[in-house]
Order: C-alpha cells, then sequence, then structure tokens
C-alpha cells in the first residue's frame, strides 16, 4: 500500500495510534512555524501588497480537492453576466513557471497548471506566479479595466492583502482528523473559519455533522451543487446526455484529482454504468499508455487537460457547472465593486 494511502486512510478513516506518534512532533512543528508565520504578517514584519482594485480569495484549510475551481468558474460568470471586469490568479501547481505570468487558452497544462488551463480555455483573463501579487499586477497591467481579483487557492498567501474570504469545504472529506499537517490535512486550524467571510460547502455528504461543527464558528455558511450537464467528446466533436452516456455498457471512469471517489459518484448518480475506475494523484501527468483503448473513458475537465495532447477519441470529458443556494456571496462581491 502506498504511503499516501496509508496517511489518507488515517487522516480520513480511521486513526492509527502508531502513526499519531510519528507524526505528532512533525504537526507540532508545523503548528509552530505557521503561527510564528501569521504573527510575522499581522505585525508586518513580513510585508504584505494592497491592490488597487478588490481582492476575494477563494480557498480552503484542507489540502487536496475542495471544489475551489467549480466554485471560481462560477463566480467568475456571475460577474460577467453583471459587466465586471475581473482576472484570476493563482499559483499555477505544478507548472514549470515560477515568475508572473499572463496564461491563454494555447498554452500546456504542463507549463501553466491544470486549474490555469481551464480558466483560459472559459474565455477568463488568467495570471499565474509563485508570488501572487506579482500576477496580479502583470494581469492589471495588461487589463487595466479590470475591477476585481479572485485568488484561486489563496487563503495561506498572507503576501496579498484581500477584502474578501471564501472557504470551500468538501462535505464527503470534511475536517478528516481535525489535525494539522502532517497529523491530518489541516494547512490551518479550525479557528481560521472564524475569520472566513464565508464557508462553501461543497456537495450533499454529512451535512448534519458539518452544520454541527461549523455552527461553532458563527460564519456564514452556504451550499454548492455541482451539476453534470453532459459529455464532450474533444476529438469527434460530440455531446451525450447522461442518459446517452448510460446506455454504453463498457464505461471506465479516470481522474487525477484531490477527491476522484466524489467524482465518481456524481457519475453513478447520473445513472453512468462505471465498470471500471482508475484514479491518479492529484495534478498527474499522463502518459498515453495510462489510458485503455478498450473502453469508452469518462474523465474530468481538469484531467481532460493533459489528456488532450493524446488526442484519444474514447476520451469523454464530463462538463459540469457549480450552483449556489443564496445570492447573499455574489452580491457581497459585486458590493465590493460597487459600494
Amino acid at each position: 500500500m502506498r504511503l499516501q494511502t496509508i496517511i489518507e486512510r488515517h487522516w480520513y478513516l480511521r486513526i492509527d495510534p502508531i502513526l499519531m506518534i510519528i507524526l505528532f512532533p512533525f504537526s507540532l512543528l508545523y503548528e509552530i512555524a505557521i503561527t510564528i508565520r501569521k504573527i510575522l504578517f499581522t505585525l508586518r514584519i513580513i510585508p504584505s501588497s494592497k491592490l488597487p482594485v478588490p481582492v476575494v480569495i477563494i480557498g480552503n484549510i484542507t489540502v487536496g480537492g475542495a471544489g475551489k475551481t467549480p466554485l471560481t468558474k462560477f463566480i467568475a460568470t456571475e460577474l460577467t453576466k453583471q459587466n465586471i471586469a475581473f482576472g484570476i490568479v493563482l499559483r499555477g501547481y505544478k507548472s514549470k513557471t515560477k515568475s508572473a505570468r499572463i496564461v491563454t487558452a494555447n498554452d500546456s497544462s504542463l507549463e501553466v497548471g491544470d486549474e490555469a488551463l481551464i480558466y483560459a480555455q472559459a474565455g477568463f483573463k488568467v495570471a499565474i506566479g509563485s508570488k501572487r501579487v506579482m500576477a496580479a499586477k502583470l494581469l492589471l497591467q495588461q487589463n487595466p479595466e479590470i475591477q476585481i481579483i479572485l485568488a484561486d487557492d489563496g487563503m495561506q498567501h498572507y503576501y496579498l492583502r484581500r477584502n474578501m474570504e471564501i472557504c470551500v469545504v468538501d462535505s464527503s472529506r470534511m475536517f478528516g482528523n481535525q489535525q494539522l499537517l502532517p497529523l491530518g490535512p489541516l494547512r490551518e486550524p479550525m479557528d481560521r473559519l472564524k475569520k472566513v467571510s464565508a464557508i462553501v460547502v461543497n456537495g450533499n455528504y454529512n451535512l448534519d455533522k458539518l452544520n454541527e461543527i461549523l455552527s461553532e464558528y458563527k460564519t456564514p455558511v452556504y451550499h454548492q451543487d455541482i451539476q453534470l450537464i453532459n459529455f464532450y467528446n474533444p476529438v469527434l466533436a460530440e455531446s451525450k446526455t447522461s442518459a446517452e452516456m448510460g446506455e454504453i455498457e463498457n464505461v471506465m471512469a479516470v481522474a487525477g484529482i484531490g477527491n476522484p471517489g466524489r467524482f465518481y459518484d456524481t457519475l453513478e448518480q447520473n445513472g453512468i454504468k462505471i465498470q471500471k475506475v482508475k484514479s491518479f494523484p492529484d495534478h498527474y501527468h499522463y502518459q498515453a499508455h495510462d489510458i485503455s483503448d478498450k473502453y469508452a473513458i469518462i474523465t474530468t475537465e481538469k484531467d481532460y487537460t493533459k489528456l488532450a495532447q493524446f488526442k484519444l477519441k474514447n476520451v469523454w470529458v464530463a462538463q459540469v457547472t457549480a450552483r449556489l443556494n443564496s445570492p447573499a456571496i455574489i452580491n457581497q462581491i459585486t458590493s465590493l465593486v460597487h459600494p
């Protein structure tokens, strides 16, 4: 069994006493380090930068996928409807680029990262960089009409000052054992939830338990549902509905994302008969031999940014959209632009 699997089982399923003993000292050191770092930012010993436009952070306090990308796309789409010019900045996780750069729809995910390419291909203005401040300044320099910046996964990036923070929570995994890394999946302590502007729960798992946990923090809680639109084959330029895809018997679901089980559940809930699943590490860079030609392959939009290079006719992309149960978050964001 892979070490990652053993540790994640300890985080989310069953606490391993031996791992508790081994990992506790490292978790304690991590807590001391992030506490000191936060104090240094608070005292402005480490400087942070304020942009000339409002900044909205869409992040989380756990490692792994929580549903930030669909929420960011949803917010971006709503801002577009209201004719509010925005830009998106992010690190460009596992990209080859460290310095700030503008992302275009023709870039490679290997160069700019999965999420950045998804946003660019959706027609949004995007910049990446390990220094998010520099990425945002580059985006504003080249697009002076931008009125607000959305920062994907920037909650712990305190170099960038923010006007609003949205913390996304995966309802299936919640906060695991509620311990800090590496003893648990938390990037920051649970008390961090008291300081965010809003919490968005992604999915409909464990809602009673989550409501009990989150009620302690007195922060507004909203719910996000991921809705499956259709399945698109980019090579054949064909689309299928869930009903049409459900008629295919030989289906394999493939995902290299933070929580692939949630993706597989969504497919089955929409009537897809999955014969086999194949999971890869988050942000995995695929090789041609990873994909079988004996199945109709269903994968995520994020995974397809790396599979597109192979031009496989049997790969279908599950196209999804997010929906919030309240307009309050969008109203709060737009009020930053139009007080």
